[in-house]
């Protein structure tokens, strides 16, 4: 897979036509990897190269920044999912109140067939392009026609008769119901960021924690305690990870600590990325600490029940699994 850096670049890495995708592609949820497949399989049946074209930052930031999501994947982590699965191009072009003023016509002329010299698009049922967003599938399945390329339009995808979308998956997220999110996803959810200093809290109360450091632009699980599973390099480890504001010591900023239930080892600094298994429970303010130690300890032994359960099930958590 290549990257490219913009729309205008792409000719100076590839001559011929492409079979391109498009869409956010946040969380390259089951049916964003349906598009992908589709996309790929168009680009083998016609010889060319497949592409995804990748708007950053997403377009809602620029457009609507009190309106705009929470982003279920940091942009290296789509672009991982998008060679795992075989993309051969992924263009990475700037979203700006200039590119959004474009109309559909003049996106569908200029950008796809004269910059990008699409063979075929593929998209999904619920795809706006243009000014506003005004151009939907069937409107660019018209245009397709009249600037020479072919249109693929992918019906929702459903799992137990749910459609699968990142909206439905953010709004199981704020529940912190991570068995649902992951139904949708296809693969496990993780976050991945870099464990910093904390404040040893954990350590004075005999389950010392790693703190760690998410990309603000990721939308976080609610608020609780969930069993986890933490890689970093080679290391693997069970634990317990803890999102929320620690309303036993009056804190109010939103942390993510991780207490490592089969390893004891110096995490800082190191890049983590959490798999997030099961919600043990919701976050609970204790009288005192005693209290909060002695729940921690009915945590630890519910977690290791169900790290039988997960390890007789031999599941592997690979976020590129999908």
């Amino acid at each position: 897979m290549q990257i490219i850096d913009g729309i205008a670049a792409l000719k100076k890495h590839h001559s011929g036509q492409i079979c391109l995708a498009l869409g956010n592609f946040d969380g390259v949820h089951l049916g964003h990897q349906k598009i992908l497949q589709a996309t790929i399989a168009l680009a083998k049946a016609k010889g060319k190269k497949s592409a995804v074209l990748l708007f950053v930052p997403h377009p809602l930031t620029v457009l609507f920044p009190q309106h705009a999501p929470k982003l279920l994947l940091p942009l290296e982590d789509r672009i991982a999912f998008l060679g795992k699965v075989g993309i051969d191009y992924v263009i990475i072009h700037p979203f700006t109140k200039e590119f959004a003023v474009i109309t559909p016509e003049s996106f569908v002329q200029q950008v796809l067939a004269a910059e990008l010299n699409v063979a075929a698009v593929v998209v999904g049922f619920d795809y706006s392009f243009g000014h506003r967003g005004k151009g939907t599938p069937s409107d660019l399945v018209k245009l397709s026609k009249k600037y020479g390329f072919c249109v693929q339009v992918i019906e929702p995808v459903k799992v137990d008769n749910e459609i699968v979308g990142s909206s439905a998956i953010r709004a199981y997220l704020a529940q912190g119901l991570v068995q649902d999110v992951q139904r949708l996803l296809g693969y496990t959810y993780f976050l991945r960021g870099i464990v910093v200093h904390g404040d040893g809290r954990g350590r004075k109360l005999g389950f010392p924690t790693a703190n760690l450091q998410v990309n603000e632009q990721i939308m976080l699980p609610a608020h609780g305690v969930y069993l986890t599973q933490v890689v970093a390099g080679d290391m693997k480890a069970w634990a317990l990870t803890n999102i929320g504001r620690r309303p036993t010591f009056h804190k109010k900023d939103t942390t993510v600590e991780i207490h490592l239930l089969d390893q004891n080892k110096n995490l800082y600094q190191k890049e983590l990325i959490v798999y997030f298994l099961h919600r043990m429970r919701e976050e609970k303010a204790f009288q005192n600490a005693a209290e909060l130690v002695q729940q921690i300890c009915q945590d630890v032994q519910k977690a290791q029940h169900l790290i039988r359960s997960y390890t007789a099930e031999g599941k592997d958590f690979s976020p590129f699994s999908c």
